[in-house]
């Protein structure tokens, strides 16, 4: 080796020593204002040498020059850049960045910057939910997410509410999946809303496709309030007291007005008017609508230490509903905490409810009584009277009477826990087990002494054995859902994969009794008096589900987005080879705004494309709906035997292929910020066709049963559009304010089924509205379209729509409808019945306004819906019906003397038809509602005590107008079980939740009146 060749190797090796020597290895932590800060990019600026942060912040960088820059970024916070300078350990705190795309929402099993989302989610806040005293936090969202309908069935405190997500897209079962703190749940009513910090709704099938088949209708994940790390014990107390009042009144008829209405009736049908006036004036509506209290009053205290926080709050709601024996009671108790040991982190969610209310059922039913009864009779048992005077030619029952008699006790307790353990094996990869369940127990109590009213009706006016319904449940669920994720950021390509499993099991047990005759109206449960009991129901029920799932999270340069998630499910509810579904999405981001070309200083300030599509799954049916059910009381007869014998029958069919809804989503989006991100809009379109929805099909009789079957044969389409926009104005003055509106319209129609589907009855004769028909708006009102009335005999023998129809015309008589004759053959018949309305909204709004001045806030909230019909059965009832009151509109009724109107005579006899469903009965459900006002004042330049760090008063209404055209209680009436036809559960009373909320949508059978609420209150924190 000569001379000079052994001077260059010596100098090579030197250089590489001395170029080794100046690498070293960086460490340190990454936080934020409320704690460290996970998932947080590291890179070596100008190479592709980096790393994220663990659960804990922390994180180790190797190879990094002592001259290099590092720099730090992490969605919704402003990126860092720190030069080195042979530092071993740095620690960044990153503050957030107000920018429009940078807000952390939840997703399923983790969180995501809303600036790499590529599918349609909407949240909100708890200051926005707080606003609202609600016994049910569900309807706390009312108008507050675009996309999101909430319908509450009139003003009963703790009512249960209707929630849709992008429309209707199930004819069994169209409500959202709960996901609360990581565990399942069908529902959130027993959630106390002071709990919440947030709420996201995954609307679309590319953001709620990880949870397959109990996704279709949509996941709202709530989180709740689990403290904070490093900060020290704090205390807060929230009291509110207020009043329920009654906002408005119907027209009815008193004692006079109501003989005098009698006795036309009677001269219109032949008779003689001669009913006597007894000279009794009862004005029911105003003994049945009262003012009522509501009470709230909660703390919590949270905190938290370097590896650890903690929230523990504790609540009692009590409201007294407008009507009277109506009352909810709530309390709430709720643990969360969370623990980090090394690599390992446990957090913990624990949450208890008990739920005591009574029901007025007897409000709802049929019309309203008569004003020409005592509102007490002492010399009956029971203290009440009825109509027990053939002379009035009616019956009917007093509400009033019966709302004291009938004594309907609930209770509901909830346990909802959840458990979840993750350990980081290595850099960026996370292994979590997440454990929940659910336990919900129900008992009503329903009992109803013996009484007398009248003899007239007297299966319902006389009660002379006492009887009690005791139904209990139970409904037991578990979760256990392990994944396993992995981040990892290859210079500027950032993965985010994830992986695992589900299983539920959730078992529910019932049992219901009816007794009869027990010894004392003051025995009120069956105790040891099981030889009064006349029938009895109940059952157990399984239902398991199994699931694997991945989604692939893929970003360049945090501008090019793609996610992926596949879910498979097999589910026991259906049979082998058809329980099994696969559910894909895909979906595509472009943040435009990250562009090179994009001035970011120009008008728009940040702008993000959207796209995507995605299959949803939905398995909303009861157990066995796949196997023919033996009904163990069929007795026979055998040979010549006159006598029966017990026996089993199948008595309905089954199609054992039922298996999976399918939903398919198109979703596209756009996302930007203008005027220095303090304009924010999103916009949004969508087309969902629901394939294989289960419908009941009518089989002939033939096949041995009456019973329909549930098969896969029907399709649902919606779509629609969406648009939210949030202005702050914040210049740094005293002055701040903040204004949110947000819009959605949709169309839905049937778009496949065997055959039509008719709603509910809403009377004794089996009168229906609702109607289900390919071509038409789901539950779209059916009926006969009317031009007036006709008045005068004239006008019925020169009517065209009768050309061909001599027999209509020899029924009519003046006063009657003049029906259109919609098929142009010169005869009315059901061929003649059309679409009278829809009662799903045009499109639904929301407004959301809060400004603060100084020490000063103040708050407001609008909502409305536009273009939705509501059938009024309470005009049938307050018009046509036989028995009851009625509406004050029956004084404008045709009559010889009064025939210039456009409102029926009033018969018994309806010889031509005027009580039959038709558009007498749909009216505009348009309504514009203030529905929140809130002005609160801060006092804390004014405590000067260290131990109160804040305290605030505050006065709130709410239902504070509304603008409507509807003449029923409140436009709002969502879906009413208050019907007649439309009783279910056991031995034939009136469930309370909304079975039929599909089927019976814009239904108001005498919907309860909402209320106004004044509320004061204050808030402190120590």
């Amino acid at each position: 080796m000569n001379q000079k060749t052994f001077t260059s190797i010596m100098m090579f090796l030197f250089g590489l020593v001395i170029s080794v020597s100046a690498q070293q290895t960086v460490s340190g932590t990454v936080t934020e204002a409320q704690g460290p800060l996970p998932g947080v990019n590291i890179i070596v600026k100008g190479t592709q040498n980096g790393t994220t942060t663990d659960f804990d912040g922390k994180y180790t960088l190797s190879n990094v020059a002592e001259d290099a820059t590092l720099t730090f970024s992490y969605l919704g916070f402003i990126t860092q850049e720190v030069p080195v300078n042979g530092q071993s350990v740095i620690d960044v705190t990153l503050q957030e960045d107000a920018a429009a795309l940078d807000e952390i929402v939840v997703v399923g099993y983790g969180t995501q910057s809303k600036r790499d989302l590529t599918g349609a989610i909407s949240q909100i806040k708890s200051e926005d939910i707080n606003q609202v005293v609600t016994a049910n936090p569900t309807s706390a969202l009312q108008g507050k997410l675009a996309g999101v309908q909430v319908e509450t069935a009139g003003g009963a405190p703790g009512s249960p509410a209707n929630v849709f997500v992008r429309g209707v897209s199930s004819l069994t079962n169209s409500f959202p999946l709960y996901v609360v703190d990581g565990a399942i749940s069908d529902n959130i009513n027993y959630l106390n809303p002071k709990d919440i910090v947030n709420l996201q709704v995954l609307k679309d099938a590319t953001s709620a496709a990880i949870y397959g088949s109990r996704a279709a209708n949509g996941v709202i994940i709530v989180t709740t309030n689990r403290g904070k790390q490093d900060s020290s014990p704090t205390v807060n107390i929230d009291i509110r007291s207020g009043i329920n009042t009654q906002a408005k009144t119907l027209d009815l008829l008193n004692g006079s007005e109501y003989i005098a209405f009698l006795n036309q009736r009677r001269v219109n049908d032949g008779l003689e008017g001669n009913i006597p006036n007894p000279g009794i004036d009862t004005d029911f509506q105003d003994l049945s609508i009262n003012s009522g209290t509501i009470q709230d009053f909660g703390f919590n205290i949270s905190g938290g230490g370097e590896n650890s926080k903690y929230f523990f709050s504790a609540n009692y709601y009590d409201e007294e509903g407008l009507l009277i024996s109506e009352e909810f009671n709530r309390k709430n108790v709720r643990l969360n905490s969370e623990f980090k040991i090394g690599k390992f982190k446990i957090q913990e969610s624990f949450g208890f409810s008990e739920n005591r209310f009574t029901r007025n059922n007897a409000f709802g039913n049929q019309g309203g009584t008569v004003p020409i009864i005592r509102p007490f009779a002492p010399e009956n048992e029971g203290g009440f009277e009825a109509i027990n005077d053939p002379i009035f030619g009616i019956g009917g029952t007093n509400k009033f009477a019966n709302a004291q008699l009938v004594n309907d006790q609930n209770t509901e307790r909830n346990f909802l826990g959840n458990l979840n353990f993750s350990y980081e094996i290595i850099e960026g990869l996370t292994a979590k087990l997440n454990v929940g369940t659910e336990y919900t127990s129900f008992y009503r109590n329903t009992f109803q002494p013996t009484f007398f009213q009248s003899n007239i009706d007297s299966e319902t006016n006389a009660n002379p054995l006492n009887d009690l319904t005791e139904v209990r449940g139970e409904r037991y669920a578990t979760n256990v859902e392990p994944t396993l994720n992995y981040k990892k950021g290859i210079g500027e390509h950032n993965f985010d994969l994830l992986i695992g499993g589900a299983r539920q099991d959730i078992t529910t047990n019932t049992l219901a009794i009816y007794a009869e005759g027990l010894p004392s109206n003051n025995i009120t449960n069956i105790a040891q008096f099981a030889d009064n009991i006349i029938n009895s129901g109940g059952g157990r029920f399984d239902n398991k589900l199994f699931s694997f799932f991945g989604r692939v999270n893929y970003n360049y340069k945090q501008k090019y987005l793609f996610t992926a998630i596949v879910r498979r499910d097999k589910t026991s509810l259906f049979a082998d080879g058809f329980n099994t579904g696969t559910f894909p999405s895909f979906s595509a981001g472009w943040v435009i705004s990250d562009e090179n070309f994009f001035n970011k200083d120009g008008l728009f300030n940040s702008l993000k494309l959207r796209a995507g599509y995605g299959e949803l799954g939905s398995q909303n049916v009861d157990p066995f709906s796949n196997q023919s059910v033996v009904e163990p009381n069929s007795p026979t007869t055998f040979g010549g035997s006159s006598g029966q014998i017990p026996g089993f029958a199948i008595t309905s069919l089954v199609d054992p292929t039922l298996s999976f809804e399918t939903s398919k989503t198109i979703n596209f989006g756009l996302d930007t910020s203008l005027l220095n991100n303090d304009l924010k809009l999103s916009f949004d379109y969508f087309n969902r066709d629901n394939e294989d929805v289960i419908q009941a099909v009518a089989i002939p009789d033939s096949n041995g049963s009456v019973n329909p079957v549930f098969q896969n044969a029907s399709s649902i389409n919606n779509k629609g559009f969406e648009f939210e926009a949030s202005y702050r104005y914040d210049k740094g003055g005293d002055f701040t304010f903040n204004v949110g509106v947000n819009l959605s319209a949709i169309q839905n129609e049937l778009t496949d089924s065997p055959n039509p589907i008719v709603g509910p009855s809403y009377n004794e004769e089996g009168l229906r509205a609702n109607r289900f028909e390919v071509g038409q708006p789901l539950g779209f009102f059916f009926g006969f379209e009317t031009d007036g009335i006709y008045n005068s005999q004239a006008e019925i023998d020169n009517d065209p729509f009768l050309a061909n129809d001599p027999d209509r015309r020899a029924l009519l008589q003046p006063g009657d409808f003049r029906r259109v004759d919609i098929n142009n053959d010169g005869i009315i018949n059901d061929e003649d019945q059309t679409s009278l309305g829809d009662p799903t909204p045009d499109f639904t709004y929301g407004i959301n306004f809060s400004a603060n001045y100084k020490n000063w806030d103040l708050g407001a909230f609008f909502n409305g819906v536009q273009g939705n019909e509501i059938y009024n059965v309470t005009k049938f009832f307050g018009y046509f019906f036989l028995d009851d009151n009625k509406l004050g509109i029956v004084r404008d009724a045709y009559t010889p003397a009064n025939p210039n109107t456009n409102l029926p005579r009033v018969t018994t006899q309806d010889t031509a038809g005027n009580q039959l469903p038709s558009d007498f009965f749909v009216e505009d459900g348009s309504f514009f509602r203030l529905k929140t006002l809130e002005i609160g004042y801060s006092f804390n330049d004014f405590i000067g005590k260290e131990w109160i760090s804040n305290a605030r008063v505050f006065a709130n209404i709410q239902n504070v107008f509304t603008i409507t055209n509807y003449s029923g209680y409140d436009p709002e009436i969502g879906s009413n079980n208050s019907g007649l036809g439309t009783n279910r559960g056991f031995f034939g009373f009136t469930p309370l939740t909304n079975a039929d909320s599909v089927f019976d949508r814009g239904l108001d059978v005498r919907a309860q009146p909402r209320p106004r609420t004044f509320v004061i209150g204050i808030q402190m924190s120590f």
